[in-house]
Order: structure tokens, then C-alpha cells, then sequence
């Protein structure tokens, strides 16, 4: 054989094995869905049970650090009446020094507007870590995502910075 033809049957090869790989996860999904609802769980869902039933460790005081933290910076970052960085909560010191050295400028647009948590999502990522991602809605398009990383300190959870990966 040529190495063009041993290229096409290799190809055909690989491909042939794709679509039977993709016709037994199929099928794999189809039975699945004939179990019980509470034995169920999405393939595609690699997270920890804990992930999901923020009941479970500490991920209630992370959500209860997060939001309290976002009421404060929430207020400081759309320029509210009395908000200051020596106002927030649960900000660990390096990220006041941060926020402080920022300085934060509010524009008349952006101070008229009232933000919401919609909601706050929390995953830990180690157990003295944590992702919380929070959806704020303060206008009557789509609510945008605000990332905060917290970590567990002797004094609880705190944040220690917003945004990015």
C-alpha cells in the first residue's frame, strides 16, 4: 500500500471508532435515564456532591462571606453614600491595600444604578479555598458574573481577590 492510502484508512480508522464511541455514550445515556431520579447524575458533572448542596462543609460560610463582602463592595464600587474601603467585610488586608491604591472612579452613570447579588455560586477549590461566583444584576439587561477567591483564615473567610481565573 502507498502512504496516501495507509493515511485514508487510518483516518477512516480513527473516525469509525469516534462514532462508535459516540453511539455508545449515547446508549449509555439512554439507559441511565431509566433510573431513579435521586441515582442520577449528569455525565458531563465532574464536581463533588459538595459542589453542588451548598448545605455540605463549609460552603455555607463561604456564601455567607461572599455576599457580605459584595454588599459592601457592591455599595464602594457604584459610589453609594457612606461606603468605604474600611466598610468591607470579610477583605483580607491585601486586598484593601489594593482597593485603597485603586482610588475608584465612579461615573455619574454607574452611581445612579442600584446593583443586586442575583445569585452566588461557591465551589471549593482546596479546603482552606474557595471560588465564588456572584450574579449581579443593575440594570434590566442580563446580570453580569463577578468572581471572588476567598481563603480561610483564623477569623473565618475572606476574600482575598475579585475576578480572574
Amino acid at each position: 500500500m502507498t502512504r496516501t492510502t495507509l493515511l485514508i484508512v487510518g483516518a477512516a480508522i480513527v473516525v469509525g471508532l469516534a462514532l462508535a464511541g459516540g453511539f455508545a455514550l449515547t446508549r449509555d445515556d439512554n439507559a441511565a435515564s431509566t433510573r431513579t431520579p435521586q441515582s442520577v447524575r449528569s455525565p458531563s458533572s465532574e464536581r463533588a456532591p459538595e459542589a453542588e448542596d451548598h448545605s455540605v462543609g463549609e460552603l455555607p460560610a463561604v456564601e455567607t462571606a461572599a455576599r457580605q463582602f459584595l454588599s459592601g463592595y457592591l455599595r464602594l464600587s457604584y459610589g453609594k453614600p457612606g461606603a468605604s474601603v474600611d466598610r468591607l467585610r470579610n477583605a483580607s488586608p491585601r486586598l484593601i491595600a489594593a482597593l485603597r491604591a485603586e482610588g475608584g472612579h465612579v461615573t455619574p452613570a454607574q452611581s445612579q444604578k442600584t446593583p443586586r447579588i442575583q445569585r452566588v455560586s461557591v465551589i471549593a477549590e482546596r479546603t482552606v479555598g474557595a471560588l465564588a461566583t456572584a450574579q449581579i444584576k443593575d440594570s434590566p439587561g442580563p446580570a453580569y458574573p463577578l468572581s471572588l477567591h476567598l481563603q480561610k483564615t483564623t477569623a473565618g473567610w475572606v476574600v482575598t481577590r475579585i475576578g480572574g481565573p
